[in-house]
This record gives structure tokens, sequence and C-alpha cells, in this order.
């Protein structure tokens, strides 16, 4: 049996704002004090450039060199300017875009696709003005751009994309790029004793040491940074390989920065941390896990399917016999593979208050696939999706609703709050899985629905040896007097990719789904009313795709509300 425990989160666990302290920390940053402790030798060149290992989007490379925005495959929307094009420099004068842009524009990931454009000469003019509007708007201080894990990741991008961003006679603009990528790790050396909690403490580091790797006299930032990885490394990535974020793209991108930089220690012939292709080893086990027969992760706490990243591409990268062989377990994940069919199922509580921010309250959803067929899915992160769909969509997506799983009185079982911090709801978690000739069984339950209405939720899900029969029950048991006496309403939500059929049954009594490999599968159920429903998924990046979901409604009972619900292959 395996436990997870979330802290209580109350009013007092969030930090409140404190407009003085934000003043303090403005004052400590402004322009005068940060150049002045930022100064220092202005490099002349570089030692060298990282490895250049995973492909972008070249789709979204090609959109980039001509003058849009893109991120998770969607434009970002220019008002002032037609088919959303962002001529020159003028992204970095807006003053109209949201935090979760702002952090993608200021990392510089996207230069992964700049890269893929076809034609480089353009692609080149493009990333260096994007890259010189960058030094002419953010030379002060903001919250934002000189955020260490925003740092971290601009440092390694302009590194590894040396090719498009340094290739330049204009030696005036080569030395500006060379020193702010000085100012940049000096930056991050100071932050060293304060780095963030979570994925964002480990950006930092990697960053600081592929500085310390590649620009001249960076010895220190090297060694700090290296001392500063072992540590990390042992508290962010748990013994499964997972991420305490529990966001598993999180997982795969930290991963590819730790290859980029095992193979920058080889290359120049120094020596790496000592745990480090230990922790590599874990994490490409745990990515293994949470992938499905198409090569890709399961939609889990803010995933975003992207054609460039294959969880298959990214693990060749080790050795075979490097690749640990440990089961999801800490990361609060369950796995089962039977044939060609694999569920990967949700069975703990959302991340730490403070880890929260990209996490869903999708606590006891699964996703189900055939081969590499998606047959039932959570709806995805809608974070880049143009604002025309409504800004709501990005707080729907992570909201209980959006998975595959049961939903009580309309209520998500861990709230999500106006800071985007997933508070009150789920605290403690067990989940037992069996084994036994061939056939798996995974049991669960959370209270996340206890407090207000003192009813647990538990979930079983069962597995044949050869993968086509799956069951599985949901039930809602009254633990304590609820203090609302009426009959509660659920829904149990299975939302189906949109490469599905639907077809409900004459006489209501069954759903026929069929796949695109030419499958048929039969759902059946006990104890609610069905019904086939709209949904909407944002899986696969640049598309908002029409599907639909199977529903089962129903109203809690006096004590224990039983339903169950049957999957077979036709």
């Amino acid at each position: 049996m395996v436990q997870f425990r979330r802290n209580p989160v109350t009013s007092s666990s969030r930090k409140p704002s404190n407009p003085l302290a934000k003043a303090v920390d403005r004052a400590k940053h402004s322009k005068l004090i940060h150049d002045l402790t930022l100064r220092g030798d202005k490099p002349l060149n570089l030692l060298g450039t990282p490895p250049d290992i995973w492909r972008g989007s070249v789709r979204s490379g090609t959109q980039m060199v001509c003058g849009k925005i893109i991120g998770g495959g969607h434009p970002l929307e220019n008002n002032d300017e037609a088919q959303d094009i962002w001529p020159d420099k003028a992204i970095w004068h807006s003053t109209d875009i949201d935090k979760h842009w702002l952090e993608y524009l200021h990392s510089f990931n996207w230069l992964a696709d700049v890269n893929q454009a076809v034609d480089q000469s353009i692609a080149k003019k493009r990333a260096q003005e994007l890259v010189e509007g960058w030094i002419e708007q953010n030379t002060q201080w903001d919250e934002i751009p000189w955020r260490p894990d925003i740092v971290g990741e601009r440092l390694i991008n302009w590194l590894v994309y040396t090719p498009l961003v340094l290739d330049s006679i204009d030696v005036v603009y080569r030395g500006r790029v060379l020193d702010s990528l000085a100012r940049s790790a000096r930056h991050l050396m100071k932050q060293t004793s304060e780095l963030p909690e979570g994925p964002n403490g480990l950006k930092a580091v990697i960053g600081l040491i592929i500085a310390g790797l590649y620009i001249p006299k960076g010895e220190d930032w090297l060694k700090e940074g290296s001392r500063r990885l072992s540590q990390l490394l042992l508290k962010e990535i748990l013994p499964d390989g997972g991420l305490r974020s529990r966001n598993p793209q999180e997982l795969l991108h930290i991963f590819m920065k730790l290859v980029i930089l095992r193979q920058s220690f080889t290359e120049l012939e120094k020596q790496p941390p000592e745990n480090l292709s230990d922790a590599l080893g874990k994490m490409a086990s745990n990515l293994k896990h949470m992938s499905h027969g198409d090569g890709k992760l399961a939609l889990f706490n803010g995933v975003i399917l992207y054609n460039h990243e294959d969880v298959k591409n990214a693990i060749s990268k080790l050795d075979k016999n490097e690749i640990a062989d440990v089961e999801l377990e800490q990361s609060g994940f369950a796995r089962i593979e039977k044939g060609k069919t694999v569920i990967i199922a949700d069975i703990a509580p959302p991340a730490e208050l403070e880890l929260s921010a990209k996490g869903h309250a999708g606590t006891h959803s699964f996703e189900m696939s055939r081969g590499d067929e998606r047959l039932i899915v959570n709806c995805g992160d809608a974070s880049f999706v143009p604002r025309k769909f409504s800004e709501e969509l990005i707080v729907h997506c992570r909201g209980s609703a959006a998975h595959s799983t049961l939903v009580l009185d309309g209520r998500n079982s861990s709230q999500i709050g106006p800071d985007g911090l997933i508070g009150a709801g789920i605290t403690n978690m067990v989940m037992q899985k069996f084994e036994q000739d061939g056939h798996s069984l995974i049991e669960s339950e959370h209270d996340g629905y206890l407090p207000r209405y003192g009813i647990i939720h538990k979930r079983l899900i069962y597995m044949d040896a050869a993968g086509n029969d799956v069951r599985g029950e949901d039930i809602l048991e009254t633990k304590a007097q609820p203090t609302n006496n009426d009959r509660l309403p659920f829904d149990v939500r299975f939302h189906l990719h949109p490469n599905v059929s639907v077809t409900l049954s004459t006489d209501g009594n069954m759903v026929y789904l069929g796949l695109a490999n030419g499958e048929t599968w039969q759902f059946r159920q006990s104890g609610a009313t069905i019904a086939i429903e709209e949904s909407i998924y944002f899986g696969e990046a640049g598309k908002i795709s029409p599907c639909k979901q199977i529903v089962l409604m129903g109203r809690t009972g006096s004590n224990i509300t039983t339903v169950k619900w049957a999957l077979k292959k036709g």
C-alpha cells in the first residue's frame, strides 16, 4: 500500500501580497545596483557551444521567421497588426502579454523552433533582431526576465543556438550578446543560496553550469553550479525518477537539459557531478512509464503534445543499460500495460502549493490507449490558446471536469485559487496495486470531498491479462455527516480522443467506440444514467479539437453509492 499526503492548505498557507516587500525587492534590483553587481570582464569569445541534440517544430519555426510568435503551437495575438504579426522588436515593447507567455518569451525556448526554419539566413536575422531587442529592453532588472529559472533557460538557449544568435559581422552586437551572457551568469551565481523550489531551481543551476563550461573565466560558476546540482538532484528527483511538481513534460524538458549538460562535460573532458548519470537513468524510466504507445506523454498536469517531442527518441540518448528498472510509485502515478492496452492513472494529490502553478485537479483521472491510438484522454492544457476562445479555458482545463474522473456536485477535488495555485482539497490518498495470473487491479481513494461533504471517493480499475477487458468502479462513501443532507449530483466523465467515433445503442445502455485502426470497443455501465456530450481536446500543440465524452450521471445515496463501468474489445 502506498500513501500520499499533502499539507492542508489554509488562508495562512498562502503568502499574502506585501507591497513593501516588493518595493524593497525592486530597490535591491534597481538599475544602478543591478548594473553594479553584474559588472565584470567582458568575454571576447566562447570556449565552444553545447550540443544541439533536440529538434524544434518546423511548422512553428516557419511561422516565427515570418513574424509570428508561436507558443504551444498557437500564435500570440497582436491586436495592432493583421495576421498576428510581431515585426522587428515589437514583442519587447508590448505591455499586454499574459504571464505564461512572458515566461516563455524571456526563456527563449522558441529558438529551437526558429532553428528548424528552412531558410537559415532568415532564421538568423529573426533570432538576432529578437535577441538584440531583448538586450535593449531588459538590462534593468524586472521580475520575470531576471527570475532565476528564466535566466537559466535563456543562458542554455543562447549558448546552444549560438550559430543563430552570434553568427554576425556586427562586432558591437556580438559584444553585447557575450556581455549579456556573462552578466546573466553572474546574476545566477548571486542567487544560488536562495534558488526557487522544484524544477525552476534545476533550470537555474543547469544554466549556471552551462555558462561555466563555455564562457571564459567561468570556473567559479561551474564549481558552484555543480555543487548545487548534486544537492538538487537528490531533492527534486524522486526515487522513481519523477519530479516533485508531478508534471511529466517538465520532467522531459529537465531530462533533455541534463543530457545536453552531460554531453557537454564529456566533450570538454571534464568530470560531471557524480549523481547525474544515476538521476538520468531513473528519469528515463519514469518517462517511459508515463508514455503511451504513440511514444508521447500522458496528459497530466500541463502536458502539451508536440510532434517533435518523442519520449523514445529522448531516452535513446542513454545507453540501454543506463535506464533504471524502477516502477512508478513515489511520483503518484500508476501504469497497467497488457498486450496493446495501456492505462496510466493519477493516484496522488496535486503537488505542494508552491509547486502547483501548472498543476491540474485531476486526481483519480486516467488515460487509456491501444497501440498507438489513444482512446480515453484528459482534455489537456489550454495555456497558449488565443484569448478569443475565452481566458476561462485555461482554468477550466485544469479542473476536475476536464479529466476522466468523477466530479461531485460540480466541484474540483482540489480547488484552484485566484492566484492559480492549487489549494484546499485532497490531503490524503491511499493506493494499492494487485497482480495475479496476469490480471491487474489498481485500488485507490482520496479525501478531496470529505471536508465539504463528508464523502470520500474510491476508484478501482481492473485489466485482464490480454488487455481486452477493462472494468472500473467509482464509489462515494459517506464518512462524516455532510453539511448538506440533500442527495448530491455527480458525474463520472470519460473524455474520448477526437479520432474515436462514438455511437450510443438504441436502448441507451451501451456505447460503441471505434478507433482509427479499425478496432471497436463496447462501453457499459450500471448505477447511473449514461449520456454522450460534447468535449474539447487541447492535447496536441496548435490544435483545438472537438471531441466527445461519455458522462455517467447520478445522485449520491444515503451511505455508499457505486457506479460500475466496463470497456471490452469487440
